[in-house]
């Protein structure tokens, strides 16, 4: 038979819940998607995630958003960025060329360095190339 919470909804103010807390390496035996719990290693909060992983929250709070920028030439396709991504994550950063949009995946692709690969050189210009990252960034500042 299941556990039932009496009152399950805080009364006033001065109440709250602990949730479950442990190590990075001790856990639940067979943890289940959905499951949320405090890392005493980590002090974060985490949740377990598709993919069999535990997940880390953010921070309340803002983070650092990473600010790249690159003077395009009619010949290269690839810039180095102050962080690295994989691929598939394209979506993670935000590619302007010329104050114009990029299509992640499309436009541009990560192969787990720092190197950001257009499908075509961008044009000549002074900083026309602008990357804002680092949005997914659980540390808060």
């Amino acid at each position: 038979m299941g556990r039932f919470i009496k009152n399950a909804g805080p009364k006033t103010a001065s109440h709250a819940f602990a949730l479950p807390i442990g190590t990075s390496s001790i856990g639940p035996d067979s943890p289940v998607v959905g499951q949320t719990r405090w890392n005493t290693t980590t002090s974060r909060f985490e949740y377990y995630s598709t993919g069999n992983v535990w997940q880390a929250t953010a921070h309340e709070g803002t983070v650092n958003i990473i600010k790249d920028s690159f003077s395009g030439n009619t010949v290269a396709t690839q810039f180095t960025m102050s962080k690295s991504y994989s691929s598939g994550s394209e979506a993670n950063v935000l590619v302007f060329v010329g104050q114009v949009y990029q299509n992640p995946g499309i436009a541009y692709t990560f192969n787990g360095t720092t190197t950001i690969t257009f499908t075509s050189a961008p044009a000549t210009g002074t900083n026309n190339i602008l990357l804002l990252h680092n949005f997914s960034s659980t540390a808060a500042i």
